[in-house]
């Protein structure tokens, strides 16, 4: 990591990496995650399941992960605690309560159903900043055009003809082809095969 003098902003190598590099590297991490979260995902699941059902039939609430003797963790099942609930059997009855002690309030609001379908119907009058309902032709009034077309801040991926573009990206990363690019992620140089250069 690198520090610019000027403003003082914090760089990565990956900041001077070309955005192919980096899309690909982004690419290749996803590759690794999606593999091993498949792999390791029912082993995560496993205590909790299986905590769930010691509960169930023993009334077992916690096991502790021990490693050499020494306690590195606990699983314990959580409990709800009681509280007290609106009875929908009898919720009439405190209603009645609720208007005799001062527990009744009318909100008046606009209706979202409403909202939604008049925004869908929403059209710009060309040439002025008046927005129509296209349904009435009135000019509605509280409305404005936001103009669409910047970043959303989010970016979709998706792998080239659904696991075509992952089995090749995989052959690459195991072959070693991809080391040079991964040698400062260790969680990804850590889960690939070792290239036969390298084992």
């Amino acid at each position: 990591m690198t520090q610019d003098a000027a403003d003082g902003t914090q760089h990565t190598e990956q900041d001077e990496m070309p955005i192919d590099i980096v899309a690909l590297v982004g690419a290749l991490a996803r590759l690794a995650h999606g593999q091993t979260t498949a792999t390791l995902a029912p082993l995560v699941d496993d205590p909790t399941a299986r905590l769930l059902k010691a509960f169930e039939s023993s009334g077992h609430t916690s096991s502790v992960v021990k490693v050499n003797g020494e306690i590195v963790g606990r699983y314990t099942v959580n409990l709800t605690r009681g509280k007290f609930v609106v009875d929908p059997d009898n919720e009439t009855e405190l209603n009645k309560y609720a208007d005799d002690h001062g527990g009744t309030e009318v909100i008046v609001r606009r209706n979202p159903t409403w909202e939604k379908a008049l925004l869908n119907h929403a059209r710009r009058v060309e040439g002025s900043d008046e927005i129509i309902d296209s349904r009435t032709g009135e000019v509605v009034p509280g409305l404005k055009y936001v103009p669409g077309g910047q970043p959303t801040g989010n970016v979709t991926f998706t792998w080239e003809g659904k696991t075509a573009g992952q089995n090749t990206l995989l052959a690459e990363w195991k072959s070693g082809a991809l080391d040079h690019l991964v040698k400062h992620v260790p969680a990804l140089v850590a889960g690939r095969t070792p290239s036969a250069e390298n084992a």
